[in-house]
C-alpha cells in the first residue's frame, strides 16, 4: 500500500518486461541489469527519525514501511542507528532525544548526514517539554528540513488539535525570539499505529483517516528536487530507448501489413491511456494549486463569505476535470474506431491477394489446430470474428459490417464519468474539508484580539514582536487549512479519475484481446509481446 518513489516505480516498470527483453535483446540486457541493480542499491536521500523515548518512532517507521521491521517496545531500545528502506529513501531509526549520553553522541554524528528530521512528539504534554523545543531549534539553525509529528494514539479534535499547534508554535516563538520559525516547522498529526494496522491489512479508509497519506506526500514533495528529478530522467531515457532497440529487435521476427498495423493499433490505444492520465493529473494539481492560493485570500478578504467561496470553487474545478475526462475518452473512442477501420481496410486488401493463392501458410490456432492464414500470420476470418466477438454481434455478413460494429462499440465503452457522479465527488470533497473551515477562522479572531480587542488588552499587547508573532500565526494556521483543502481535493479527485480510467480501459483491453485470435500461435505471442514492451516504453515517458 506505501506507494514507492520515482526511481523504484521508473525501475519496477522494467523489471515487469526484463525477461522479454533477455529473449529478444539478449546482448544488451547485462548493462541495463547492471544500471537497474545500482540504482536500487543506492537511496535517494536519508530521512532521520528523532524524537523522545516512546513517543511512537519505530511504530512511525513500519508504518511508513509497511511492515513490523522496527524494535517498539516500552523501554529504550535502540542504541544504534538502523536504516530502512521507503521507496527511494532511506529512513533511519535513532536513540531517542533523552537517550543515554552515549547514545546521543550517535545521533548527532548521523544528523549531520541526514536531509531530513523526522521529529515524533506525543501531543499531550510537548508544550512543556523545553528539551524538545530546544532540540527543534537547533535543527532549524542547522538548516535541516523539519516535519514535527504529533503521533495520537487517538485522533484529537480537530478544535483540540488547533489549540495544541497554535500553544506549540507560540513557545517555538518564544524561543525563536525575533526569528520567524513557523513556516520552516510544519505540524503533521498522524495516528502510526493505525496506519501500520492499515497497511498491514490492507484497509484504505483507516489509512486515510489516520492521517498518513498527507504526511507522505509532503515528505515526497520535498524529495522531488529539480536534480532529482535529473536523476530520474536519465535513468528513463537509457530504459526507454533499450526497450525501441528490442521492439527493433522483435519486429524482425514478424511479417509485416496488416499484422503490424494490428499491433499499432494496440500500442496507439496503450498511449493513449497514459496521455490521458498524465494529462489530468497535471490538470488536478494545476486547480488544487489555484483552490489553495483561493482560499487564502478568501479567508483574508471575507472570512464569513469564504465557505461559499470555497464550495463553489471546489465544484467548479471538479466539474472541469470530469468534463475534460469525459472529453478525452469520447475523442479516443472515436479515434479508436477510425484506426480500426484501418486495420479492415489492410485486411480486405491482404484477403483479395490471399484468395488469389492456390495454396495458404499454415500455422497453429488458439486451440492448437492447424489454420489457414495469410503470409502476414493473420487468419482474416478469425479477425472478422474477433471483432465481431469483441462488439457483442453474432452475425455480420461480410467486412463492412465489421466495419460498422468498430464504429458502434469503441466509442460506446469509452464512457465519460457524467452528472450524478460528479455531484457525489464534489460532496465528499466538500463533506471532507469545509467543516473544519472555523478551526482557521477561530484562531485568526483569538489572535487577533491580542492587539485589536479593548484598550486594556492593546496596553497589554503593545510589543510589536508580539504583534508580529500573533500575525505569523494566524497565517500559518490559515494556510494550513488551505493545504489541507487543495490536498483532500487532489486526493479525492485523482482516486476517482484514475478509478475510471482503469474501469474503462481495463473493458476495452478485454475486447481488444479477442481480435488476437485471428492470430497463429506464433505471431499472437510475438504480438503479446510487443505491446508488454510498447507498453511499458509509454509509462517511462512520465519520468523523462
Amino acid at each position: 500500500m506505501t506507494q514507492p518513489g520515482p526511481m523504484t516505480q521508473l525501475l519496477s516498470l522494467y523489471d515487469n518486461v526484463d525477461a522479454l527483453c533477455e529473449t529478444y535483446n539478449p546482448n544488451g540486457v547485462a548493462s541495463i541489469r547492471e544500471l537497474s541493480r545500482a540504482k536500487k542499491a543506492e537511496p535517494g536521500a536519508t530521512i532521520m527519525v528523532y524524537g523522545v523515548y516512546n513517543a511512537g518512532k519505530s511504530t512511525l517507521i513500519n508504518a511508513l514501511i509497511g511492515e513490523e521491521l522496527a524494535a517498539v517496545a516500552d523501554v529504550p531500545e535502540t542504541a544504534r542507528i538502523q536504516g530502512y528502506r521507503w521507496g527511494d529513501f532511506e529512513v533511519l531509526d535513532t536513540p531517542g532525544i533523552d537517550a543515554p549520553l552515549e547514545h546521543e553522541a550517535i545521533t548527532r554524528e548521523q544528523l549531520i548526514q541526514s536531509d531530513v528530521v523526522i521529529f515524533v512528539v506525543n501531543p499531550l504534554g510537548v508544550v512543556e517539554e523545553e528539551k524538545t523545543l530546544d532540540a527543534l531549534l537547533e535543527l532549524v539553525e542547522a538548516g535541516k528540513m523539519i516535519f514535527l509529528v504529533l503521533n495520537c494514539k487517538n485522533r484529537l479534535d480537530p478544535l483540540d488539535l488547533a489549540r495544541i499547534k497554535d500553544e506549540l508554535q507560540q513557545r517555538l516563538q518564544d524561543k525563536a525570539g525575533n526569528r520567524s520559525v513557523l513556516r520552516d516547522i510544519p505540524i503533521v498529526e498522524v495516528n502510526a499505529r493505525s496506519a501500520l494496522k492499515a497497511k498491514l491489512e490492507n484497509k484504505q479508509n483507516l489509512l486515510n483517516s489516520s492521517g498518513f497519506p498527507q504526511f507522505e506526500d509532503a515528505l515526497r514533495k520535498f524529495f522531488a528536487s529539480a536534480e532529482q528529478q535529473k536523476i530520474v530522467a536519465r535513468v528513463a531515457t537509457e530504459l526507454r530507448d533499450f526497450i525501441d532497440e528490442t521492439v527493433v529487435e522483435l519486429d524482425r521476427q514478424q511479417d509485416q501489413g496488416p499484422l503490424q498495423r494490428l499491433d499499432t493499433f494496440y500500442a496507439e490505444i496503450a498511449r493513449r491511456e497514459i496521455d490521458i492520465r498524465r494529462g489530468l493529473k497535471a490538470l488536478i494539481e494545476a486547480k488544487a494549486a489555484y483552490i489553495g492560493k483561493t482560499t487564502i485570500n478568501a479567508l483574508h478578504q471575507d472570512s464569513e463569505g469564504a465557505q461559499a467561496k470555497i464550495e463553489r470553487l471546489i465544484g467548479q474545478a471538479n466539474e472541469e476535470v470530469c468534463g475534460e475526462l469525459e472529453d478525452a475518452l469520447k475523442r479516443l473512442g472515436l479515434d479508436a474506431s477510425e484506426m480500426l477501420d484501418e486495420v479492415i481496410r489492410e485486411v480486405q486488401v491482404q484477403r483479395a491477394r490471399t484468395d488469389s493463392r492456390a495454396t495458404p501458410d499454415l500455422d497453429t490456432g488458439a486451440d492448437g489446430s492447424e489454420v489457414a492464414v495469410a503470409s502476414s500470420g493473420i487468419d482474416l476470418s478469425m479477425l472478422e470474428s474477433g471483432v465481431r466477438q469483441a462488439g457483442g454481434m453474432l452475425k455480420a455478413e461480410h467486412v463492412i459490417s465489421v466495419m460498422k460494429v468498430g464504429k458502434e462499440w469503441l466509442p460506446a465503452l469509452f464512457k465519460g464519468i457524467g452528472p450524478v457522479t460528479m455531484g457525489k465527488v464534489a460532496e465528499q470533497i466538500v463533506g471532507k474539508v469545509i467543516p473544519v473551515i472555523g478551526i482557521a477562522l477561530q484562531i485568526g479572531s483569538t489572535l487577533y484580539s491580542a492587539f485589536a480587542g479593548d484598550p486594556e488588552q492593546q496596553r497589554l499587547n503593545e510589543q510589536m514582536s508580539r504583534e508580529a508573532q500573533a500575525r505569523e500565526r494566524r497565517e500559518q494556521a490559515i494556510r494550513d487549512f488551505a493545504e489541507d483543502t487543495a490536498w483532500e481535493f487532489s486526493r479525492a479527485l485523482t482516486d476517482v479519475v484514475e478509478n475510471h480510467i482503469k474501469t474503462s480501459f481495463a473493458e476495452i483491453n478485454t475486447r481488444l484481446r479477442d481480435l488476437r485470435g485471428s492470430l497463429g500461435q506464433t505471431q499472437r505471442t510475438l504480438s503479446e509481446d510487443r505491446e508488454r514492451l510498447v507498453q511499458c516504453r509509454s509509462a517511462m515517458e512520465e519520468y523523462i
